[in-house]
């Protein structure tokens, strides 16, 4: 069964920077959108995304609370579970919000009645940490090992996937044999919708200023967010997606070369962030104190490569770091996020 014009789909934190692309894009193809929000009485963000998504229908639900989720899928045929705490530092426990929630989103979406698909929005970060270094192609098949990547963000993902896909081929809870695909996207850049940033958006913003004057000899993996939200319609409209997890990147680059990139094209508003590699011997050290250093271990001063199963799932229209970087900045300074050091 594919999706239909007129079809309402759920999106889960649809304000948030993936998911309000991802409703913008549902609304243009012709579907219904429903979004849950963590509050309703927010009248400066629901403004903004009554603008954003005209038409769209607004529901309450928390990722750590039951209460909301059998309305939010109330009627609904496709499920896009995007909300996920961030890794920011104003999530606490996300390992809790991000399991509960996924937990609470498909208990209701199988008991429904309605619904057909579930698409989870999960990470690289559930895929590519905690292996050896001799390890360098990571595909679907392969799973962070969280005894060793114990970074909370890497856990949470891990985890609530996991989860996601325990809850699905269990007959017992899923006897209509609602499908289940997930996206496990790299870092996502490019422009947002709404004028909050998030960790993708931290990132860079961190850099340009000049925050991070130091970075890991690492490689990097990236995908537009305008081609991720593309990316959730495309599996969830494609039966021969179902049961599969799917990788969402296409660009890469060294991490020291953002600032490169921002350099080359900001030095004029005051944005010529200088940055050192620090040199591996220094994280081989650190990986003894740190979790999260020893969640990026694997990684440091290697160059892994992610191999999809499924190259053919979907093509990328955005496949240029340097301008997905700029259009990232752009949307940064035109949402005062970033602000210009000189005119």
């Amino acid at each position: 069964m594919s999706m239909q014009r007129g079809d309402l789909c759920l999106v889960t934190g649809v304000s948030g920077y993936l998911a309000s692309w991802l409703g913008k894009y549902l609304i243009e193809e012709g579907f219904r959108v429903r979004g849950t929000v963590r509050s309703v009485k927010n009248d400066e963000q629901l403004d903004k995304m009554r603008e954003l998504l005209p038409g769209a229908e607004f529901v309450e639900a928390d990722l750590r609370s039951e209460n909301g989720w059998d309305q939010a899928v109330k009627d609904v045929k496709w499920v896009f579970h995007v909300a996920s705490p961030q890794a920011v530092k104003t999530e606490s426990d996300r390992t809790g919000g991000a399991t509960k929630g996924t937990e609470y989103v498909l208990k209701a979406a199988l008991k429904s009645g309605t619904v057909k698909k579930i698409v989870v929005t999960s990470s690289v970060a559930a895929v590519a940490y905690g292996h050896p270094q001799s390890k360098l192609t990571y595909s679907e098949d392969d799973w962070t090992n969280v005894d060793v990547a114990t970074y909370d963000y890497f856990r949470s993902k891990t985890l609530a996937e996991k989860l996601a896909w325990s809850i699905i081929n269990d007959k017992t809870r899923n006897p209509h044999g609602v499908a289940l695909s997930t996206v496990n996207p790299s870092m996502i850049l490019g422009p947002s919708l709404v004028p909050w940033g998030r960790y993708s958006s931290e990132t860079i913003k961190n850099t340009a200023e000049g925050k991070m004057p130091v970075v890991p000899d690492m490689v990097s993996y990236y995908v537009d967010v305008r081609d991720c939200a593309r990316m959730h319609i495309a599996i969830m409209n494609d039966p021969k997606t179902d049961g599969h997890r799917h990788l969402s990147y296409n660009m890469k680059c060294q991490l020291i070369d953002l600032s490169r990139i921002i350099r080359d094209n900001y030095s004029h508003l005051g944005f010529s962030p200088k940055q050192r590699v620090l040199p591996k011997s220094l994280f081989w050290l650190l990986k003894f104190f740190s979790g999260d250093v020893r969640s990026l271990y694997s990684w440091i001063g290697t160059t892994p490569a992610y191999k999809t199963k499924y190259p053919n799932v979907y093509t990328y229209q955005h496949a240029d770091l340097q301008q997905t970087v700029k259009d990232t900045i752009d949307s940064m300074l035109a949402n005062k996020i970033l602000l210009p050091r000189r005119k």
